[in-house]
C-alpha cells in the first residue's frame, strides 16, 4: 500500500514537472515569437519610410560626405594610418554592401527590405569613409608652412594680386594689399634659399605720389619690396576663428607690413599684359574696378564694382555694416541671385530678338538657343567676378538647370543641388567648413523646399488653373507673394548661420529684402550688363551713371533700415557643434518627405539655444595686444595693454557671452589689481610695470596670477600665466568652476596637434649661407 502511494506521488510529480517544462518552453518560444514579430514590425515599419523616400535619398549622399570631412576636422590630433585604413575599411565595406546586398538577403524573409537597409547604410558607410579620406588627402597635399624672418627684410616675387583695402571711415585712405609669390628673400641671412610655396600679403600705406606708381604695376611682373612678415596668428580667443587653418589651406604663408613701396624689377609688357591667364583675368577685374571708380568715386562705385567684377576690396566697413544690419549683405557678394538676373536678362533679350524674324522663329529652336547663350553670359561672368564658391555653386545650379530644360525635365531640383555639393566636396573638402559654402547650400536648399511645398498654391493664385489668361492684378498678387516668400524662407534659413558667424540678428531684413532685391534686379543689373558690353569702346559712363542712380537708393534704404530700432541685436557666439546641428536640422527639414522632417524643427531648436546652453568663461586673456578681459558686475572691463582693434574687443565679448555696459579699469595699485570672479575666487593681475615683490597677505584666496612682464610669482603656489604662455599656447579662457577653483583653456588646447598647428607643419629655410668647401 505504501509502495503505491509512494509512486502515485512520483508519477504525479514528474507530470507536473512535465507539464512546467512544457509550459515554459511553450512561453519562451511564445516570447521569442513576439520578439521576431516586433522586430519584423520595426524592419518594415523603417524600410518602407526609406522606401517613402524614393530617389530623395540620393541627395543624402553629400550630407554624408559632410560628416567624414567635418570628423576629420573635429579630431584632437592628426590621424595616425590605422585610422586611416580603418576609414577606408568602413568605405570598403560600404562599397561591398552596395554591390553584394542583393545576393546577400537572397532568401531571406522579408528580403526587399532588408535590401533597402542595406543599401542606405552601405551608401552612410562609403559617403562618410570617402570624406574623412578626402579631406585627409587635401591637407596631406598642402605646402609646408615656412618660418618667416623676424626682422625686416627685402623680399623679390611675381606680383599675384594688387587689391585695395578701405579705411575704416568714409573718406580715409585706403591701403593696399600687395601680394607675392614664389617670394625669396634678399639677405645674407637667407643665401640660397627657394621661392616660398606659399603667397605673401603685405600691406601698404602709400604716401603722396606713390598710387601712380602702384597703378602701373601688372600683375605676373616681378617686384621688391621691404617689409616686416609675421606667421599666420591663431584664434583671438580659444574656439574662435583658427586663421592658422585657413592660412594652410588657401596656400598662404603669412602676412606683414611694407616699409617700402612695391618696385618693379623689370618693365610691365607692352599693353600691360603678361603670361598667364590668372594674371590676365586679374588685371582685367582691376582695370574694370578702376574704370568704374573713376566714373562713380565713392562708396557707390565700390558697391558698384562689387556687383560687376567682385571686386570688394573698395568697400569700407560703415558700407558693409550698414548692408550687414539691413540684411542686405548678400547684394554685396556674387551668389545665385546676381547670376539668376544676368542669365534671366541675357536670355529675355535674346529670344527677343531672335523672334523678331520670321525665318529664325520658323526654323531656329529659339527657346533653347537663348537658354545656351543666357548660359554662356553666365560662365563670363561667374569667371569675371572671380570664381568665388557662391558663384560656383549658382553657375552649377544654372548648368544642371539649363540641361534639363533641353532635356524635357524638371529645371530645378534638390538632386540637381546635391550633385553641385558633392562635386564641389570632392574638389576641396575644408569648404564645408566655409560660412559662405553653409549659407548659400542652406539658402537655396530651403527655397527649394518651400517651392515644392507651395508650387501648386502659388500657381492656383496666379489663377493659371484656368483656360483663360489670368488678370493682371492675380498676376502681380502671385508675383508679389512669391517674392516675400522666397526673401523669407533665404532669410530665415540663413539668419542663425548669420548669428554664429557675425555675432548680430537683424530683424529687419525681409521688409529691407522686398524693396532692394527689385531695385537691384529691374535697375541696377540691367545698367550694369549695359555697362560691361560699351565699356571695350569707352561708353560706359552713362549706363554706369544711371546704375549709380540705383545703387544710391538701395543704399539709402540700407541706411533707414539699419538705423531702425532693433535693427541690429548683439548675440553671443555659437559652439561648433551648435552650428553643425543647426545645418543638420534644417536638412532633415528640407530632404525629408513625410511627418518625420518636424524632427528637424526640434533639431535646429536645440542648436538655436546653444549659445545659452555653453558654459562661458568668466575671463579672456589675448595675445594680440596682450590684453585681458573680465566679466565682472555686468560688464566686460579690458585691463592694461587693451588691444587698439575693435574687432578684437567685438570677439573678446562674444566669446564672454556678456553685452558691454562699460568700459574701464578697476582700482589699482602701481600695476597690481586684485580681480574677483565670484565664490571668493581671486585673479592677480600684474602689468608690465606691475611690482617686483609683495607681501603674503596679498596671495589670500588668490587662485590664478597673470604676469605680463617678466617679474618673478608673488604668490607660487598658485597657477601661473605669463607671456611665455602666451607666446606657446596663444591665448587662454579662464572658466569657473562649481567648486571655487578654475579650469584654463588655451587654444593650442582647442586646435589639438594638427598640420597647421604643430611645430612639425613649419619648415624652416636654412638661415645661413653655405660654408666654402675645405
Amino acid at each position: 500500500m505504501g509502495r503505491a502511494i509512494h509512486f502515485n506521488v512520483s508519477s504525479w510529480a514528474l507530470s507536473q514537472a512535465a507539464a512546467l517544462v512544457e509550459w515554459t518552453g511553450q512561453g519562451w518560444m511564445q516570447e521569442a515569437a513576439e520578439r521576431r514579430m516586433m522586430g519584423q514590425a520595426v524592419l518594415r515599419m523603417v524600410a518602407s519610410g526609406l522606401a517613402r523616400q524614393g530617389s530623395r535619398l540620393t541627395c543624402w549622399l553629400p550630407v554624408g560626405v559632410a560628416l567624414g570631412i567635418v570628423g576629420y576636422f573635429a579630431l584632437p590630433a592628426e590621424p595616425a594610418w590605422s585610422t586611416g585604413l580603418m576609414m577606408g575599411g568602413l568605405a570598403g565595406m560600404g562599397l561591398v554592401l552596395l554591390a553584394c546586398c542583393r545576393w546577400m538577403v537572397a532568401g531571406t524573409e522579408q528580403a526587399a527590405h532588408w535590401q533597402v537597409l542595406g543599401h542606405c547604410l552601405g551608401s552612410g558607410l562609403l559617403a562618410i569613409g570617402l570624406g574623412f579620406l578626402l579631406a585627409w588627402g587635401q591637407a596631406v597635399r598642402q605646402s609646408p608652412m615656412p618660418l618667416l624672418p623676424m626682422e625686416s627684410v627685402w623680399l623679390e616675387g611675381r606680383l599675384a594680386a594688387l587689391e585695395p583695402v578701405p579705411g575704416r571711415h568714409e573718406g580715409q585712405k585706403p591701403s593696399w594689399h600687395v601680394v607675392v609669390e614664389g617670394a625669396v628673400f634678399d639677405s645674407p641671412w637667407w643665401n640660397g634659399m627657394a621661392p616660398l610655396q606659399r603667397r605673401v600679403t603685405v600691406t601698404f600705406l602709400p604716401r603722396e605720389g606713390q598710387e601712380d606708381g602702384l597703378m602701373a604695376l601688372v600683375t605676373g611682373q616681378p617686384v621688391r619690396i621691404r617689409a616686416l612678415l609675421r606667421s599666420p596668428p591663431p584664434p583671438l580667443w580659444p574656439g574662435g576663428h583658427d586663421g592658422q587653418r585657413a592660412a594652410w589651406f588657401a596656400g598662404r604663408a603669412g602676412a606683414g607690413l611694407a616699409l617700402s613701396p612695391p618696385l618693379p624689377l623689370r618693365a610691365a609688357p607692352a599693353g600691360g599684359v603678361v603670361g598667364r591667364l590668372e594674371d590676365r583675368l586679374v588685371h582685367l577685374r582691376q582695370t574694370m574696378a578702376w574704370m568704374i571708380g573713376a566714373a562713380l568715386p565713392g562708396q557707390v562705385g565700390a558697391v558698384a564694382s562689387a556687383v560687376l567684377c567682385g571686386e570688394t576690396g573698395r568697400l569700407s566697413a560703415e558700407t558693409r555694416q550698414s548692408y550687414a544690419a539691413a540684411g542686405l549683405a548678400h547684394l554685396l557678394a556674387v551668389a545665385g541671385l546676381h547670376l539668376g538676373l544676368v542669365m534671366g536678362l541675357v536670355f529675355a533679350t535674346v529670344r527677343r530678338c531672335l523672334s523678331l524674324s520670321q525665318r529664325l522663329s520658323a526654323y531656329w529652336p529659339c527657346r533653347e538657343v537663348a537658354m545656351l547663350v543666357s548660359f554662356g553670359a553666365g560662365v563670363v561672368y561667374v569667371v569675371l567676378t572671380g570664381l568665388h564658391v557662391p558663384g560656383l555653386r549658382a553657375l552649377g545650379m544654372a548648368g544642371l538647370a539649363v540641361l534639363a530644360l533641353l532635356l524635357g525635365r524638371r529645371a530645378v531640383s534638390m538632386r540637381g543641388l546635391a550633385l553641385v555639393c558633392l562635386v564641389l566636396e570632392v574638389m576641396s573638402p575644408v569648404l564645408v567648413l566655409d560660412v559662405s559654402f553653409q549659407m548659400s547650400f542652406a539658402a537655396v536648399m530651403a527655397l527649394i523646399a518651400g517651392h515644392e511645398s507651395w508650387r501648386n498654391w502659388l500657381f492656383r493664385l496666379g489663377g493659371h488653373h484656368g483656360r483663360q489668361a489670368p488678370p493682371l492684378w492675380r498676376r502681380g498678387a502671385a508675383l508679389l507673394v512669391a517674392l516675400v516668400l522666397t526673401s523669407l524662407l533665404a532669410g530665415l534659413a540663413t539668419l542663425p548661420l548669420s548669428m554664429a558667424y557675425f555675432g548680430a540678428f537683424q530683424p529687419w531684413f525681409v521688409m529691407a529684402n522686398l524693396l532692394a532685391v527689385p531695385l537691384m534686379g529691374v535697375w541696377v543689373m540691367p545698367a550694369g550688363i549695359v555697362a560691361l558690353l560699351l565699356m571695350p569702346f569707352g561708353l560706359s559712363s552713362g549706363p554706369l551713371h544711371v546704375m549709380g542712380w540705383g545703387i544710391k537708393g538701395i543704399g539709402w534704404l540700407a541706411g533707414c533700415v539699419a538705423a531702425a530700432p532693433l535693427a541690429s541685436l548683439p548675440v553671443p557666439s555659437f559652439p561648433a557643434w551648435g552650428v553643425g546641428l543647426y545645418l543638420l536640422g534644417l536638412t532633415v527639414m528640407c530632404l525629408w518627405r513625410g511627418w518625420g522632417r518636424f524632427a528637424g524643427v526640434g533639431v535646429m531648436a536645440v542648436a538655436l539655444s546653444a549659445p545659452w546652453l555653453v558654459d562661458r568663461p568668466v575671463m579672456l586673456l589675448v595675445e594680440q595686444g596682450a590684453g585681458l578681459a573680465v566679466r565682472q558686475e555686468g560688464a566686460m572691463r579690458v585691463m592694461e595693454g587693451r588691444p587698439g582693434s575693435g574687432l578684437v574687443r567685438q570677439e573678446m565679448q562674444r566669446a564672454l557671452g556678456w553685452n558691454v555696459r562699460g568700459l574701464g579699469q578697476p582700482d589699482c595699485a602701481a600695476g597690481l589689481c586684485h580681480l574677483r570672479l565670484g565664490n571668493d575666487r581671486l585673479v592677480l593681475w600684474r602689468g608690465v610695470a606691475g611690482p617686483e615683490r609683495g607681501g603674503e597677505a596679498s596671495c589670500q584666496d588668490v587662485v590664478l596670477e597673470i604676469r605680463m612682464g617678466g617679474q618673478h610669482p608673488l604668490c607660487p603656489s598658485v597657477r601661473q600665466l605669463g607671456p611665455a604662455d602666451l607666446r606657446r599656447e596663444g591665448s587662454w579662457a579662464v572658466y569657473g568652476t562649481g567648486a571655487g577653483g578654475i579650469r584654463l583653456v588655451s587654444d593650442r588646447m582647442v586646435q589639438g596637434d594638427r598640420l597647421w598647428t604643430g611645430e612639425g607643419a613649419f619648415q624652416n629655410v636654412v638661415p645661413l649661407p653655405p660654408a666654402p668647401a675645405e
